[in-house]
């Protein structure tokens, strides 16, 4: 496995939380295109006519497998095998050749959620992931992460790199409903008077930036990454570590991988604390300090053909204890999810 093989499969990983981060910022233009009932039949009936689209193709994919046909398009090689046909000309809409463009564009239906850990929160649905990413000789961009190569080798790689912060994505799932999580007692009357729900403080996005350096043998690899704020919200630093395998066999693909998250004292308590000027009752003043988070992921890749594909995706993270304490937070995991259809063009 190469290291920009690596940086690719990976890729979907990180289109999944670009998606969340697009969605929340539609969402937040658009609230009711994005949560109307009619927008969600819309898309369950497009994944179902991709889905048949998908089958149709896989079906002429099987035929091609079958038929004596060069898959090669050599054309000195093609000379001593006259009598034998290209596939990609008797079957063009299989496009059997070999990618070699820096680009990679897809886009999949299907569906998804991200739980939301904070306090009085929904979770966060997507049907549909948009992957963007361009891989060039220096500069690359991976859905929404720009990145510049300073050093490269067969198996080694260091990036310096800059990118949006996942859990932009929490704070605009907050939920409005009038829902309480704690009553006042009116000792007059003896009468049980509702009280405002209480909501985790509102963020602003935060762009980090940092180094990343990625690191490959045979199938297995391990990723990096040292990442600053530079946006100037909270000033914090965050540790990424991440290994993972790659296991292939005939038209899967399974990458099951683990590691965890160091935030420190400005990070983790600019995303779960409060401040003095957030506090009210039933929501005191909490300085998280530094925390580490666990993730588990398990992505899993069946080819159709050679531009569709299926693909699913589980990711559990385990929140440090001090996060789980924070009086904005109500969960101690954050669970991502996402079963689809894929097509790359």
């Amino acid at each position: 496995m190469t290291v920009a093989f690596l940086q690719q499969n990976v890729g979907f990983c990180n289109a999944i939380t670009f998606t969340y981060i697009c969605y929340c910022l539609l969402i937040e233009s658009y609230p009711r295109l994005c949560n109307s009932k009619r927008m969600t039949d819309y898309l369950s009936k497009l994944l179902m006519l991709l889905c048949l689209f998908a089958l149709s193709l896989t079906a002429k994919a099987e035929k091609v497998s079958q038929s004596n046909c060069l898959l090669l398009s050599n054309k000195e090689e093609l000379s001593s095998k006259a009598t034998i046909p290209l596939c990609e000309e008797l079957y063009p809409e299989s496009h059997y050749f070999q990618k070699d463009s820096p680009w990679r564009i897809g886009l999949s239906a299907g569906i998804g959620q991200r739980s939301n850990p904070l306090l009085n929160a929904r979770d966060i649905p997507v049907y549909g992931v948009l992957h963007i990413s361009y891989f060039g000789d220096r500069f690359f961009f991976d859905n929404g992460d720009i990145g510049w190569r300073l050093f490269e080798s067969e198996n080694s790689s260091i990036n310096a790199i800059a990118g949006v912060g996942g859990e932009r994505s929490f704070y605009s799932f907050l939920n409005d409903s009038p829902i309480s999580f704690f009553e006042a007692v009116d000792v007059a009357n003896g009468a049980v008077v509702k009280e405002e729900a209480i909501k985790a403080p509102q963020r602003e996005m935060v762009v980090d930036g940092g180094i990343e350096w990625l690191w490959t043998y045979g199938n297995s690899d391990l990723q990096v990454q040292l990442l600053t704020d530079i946006s100037n919200q909270h000033n914090g630093q965050e540790f990424w570590l991440s290994a993972g395998h790659t296991l292939n066999y005939k038209k899967w693909t399974v990458s099951p991988s683990l590691g965890f998250n160091w935030k420190s004292d400005h990070a983790a308590s600019y995303y779960y604390g409060v401040t003095h000027d957030e506090s009210m009752p039933g929501l005191p003043v909490y300085s998280v300090g530094s925390a580490i988070n666990t993730f588990f992921r398990f992505s899993a890749n069946y080819a159709l053909s050679a531009h569709w594909s299926i693909i699913a995706l589980f990711q559990y993270e385990h929140l440090a204890s001090n996060i789980i304490d924070s009086p904005s937070v109500e969960d101690g995991q954050v669970t991502t999810s996402y079963l689809g259809l894929y097509y790359e063009f």
